[in-house]
């Protein structure tokens, strides 16, 4: 079933769901048929495909006192403006074309209607009708650097690994996963996670300082000769290539101590191929919610 209805919309305006990085609001104004406005809608909507992909609202206000909140419903007219004419738009005023995108149409009453614009995250970077690039910024559609724009055009060189985490609870571990969200599968991957010294019962391999320590966690593999000798024996380690939308099992870390106290915080390193490292960090408390 479609998720993006009525009752979505309203969820997002009684809950105060806050714009961000991959959320961005727009009110009935933002379409019109005027080169300046057309050109708008190709920032936004290529910025979305530059950064991190996300979901455009063409139909709701924002409160004009507290920005980037949503306000009210602000439909727009369904015959001035349909859904075709706004494909229309994104397909020939972004170059290249986005692949991937959706649009889905939530009727408010007969003549009026939202639309909800879903953008991936491209592996390529896409130029507006301006002929510049752009990022989404502190809520915002910005321009982009060129280092930012030749890190996008990697995209398509690299694999792009991102980590999973899930909670065992019957035996208290956290298995870690890397994720290839690229198209480029990934040969050499290498983690580093830092975790408070305190939440830690296995897999130490670096104390960083009395109240920090440090996990490895690679894409290697050992596989037994003969799982049917009474001594196991073992083929050498090797990597195991994580293919394009696949998963790879990382490590799984027991943990004690509450390791769900608010102030315990995850930090990792990665490291794969050709890539430019990347990092990244959670509070463990936040696990629970995903």
């Amino acid at each position: 079933m479609n998720k993006y209805n009525f009752e979505y919309l309203q969820n997002l305006i009684e809950n105060q769901i806050e714009e961000s990085l991959h959320l961005d609001y727009k009110a009935s104004g933002a379409l019109a048929k005027q080169n300046d406005k057309t050109t708008e809608i190709s920032k936004d909507v290529s910025a979305m495909a530059n950064s991190d992909g996300g979901i455009l609202i063409y139909g709701i206000r924002e409160d004009e006192n507290n920005r980037h909140l949503p306000k009210e419903i602000d439909s727009i007219k369904r015959k001035d403006f349909p859904k075709e004419w706004l494909e229309q738009i994104i397909q020939e005023k972004i170059q290249p074309r986005i692949d991937g995108i959706k649009i889905y149409s939530i009727s408010i009453d007969i003549e009026n209607v939202v639309y909800v614009v879903q953008i991936p995250k491209s592996n390529t970077a896409h130029q507006a009708a301006d002929k510049k690039y752009y990022k989404r910024f502190n809520f915002l559609s910005t321009a982009m650097y060129d280092y930012e724009i030749r890190d996008i055009f990697n995209r398509a060189k690299n694999p792009q690994i991102e980590l999973e985490f899930k909670y065992v609870h019957k035996n208290d571990e956290l298995l870690i996963i890397a994720s290839n969200q690229g198209i480029v599968f990934a040969k050499y991957l290498n983690i580093k996670i830092r975790l408070p010294k305190k939440i830690v019962k296995s897999h130490i391999d670096k104390i960083i300082d009395q109240n920090t320590v440090e996990i490895f966690a690679t894409n290697t593999i050992r596989e037994i000769v003969n799982p049917y000798a009474n001594v196991a024996t073992y083929w050498p380690t090797r990597y195991e290539p994580i293919l394009p939308q696949t998963k790879f099992n990382l490590i799984k870390i027991s943990l004690h101590n509450y390791p769900f106290d608010h102030e315990n915080v995850m930090e990792w390193d990665i490291f794969c191929d050709n890539a430019p490292p990347t990092n990244g960090s959670i509070r463990l408390a936040d696990l629970l919610n995903k």
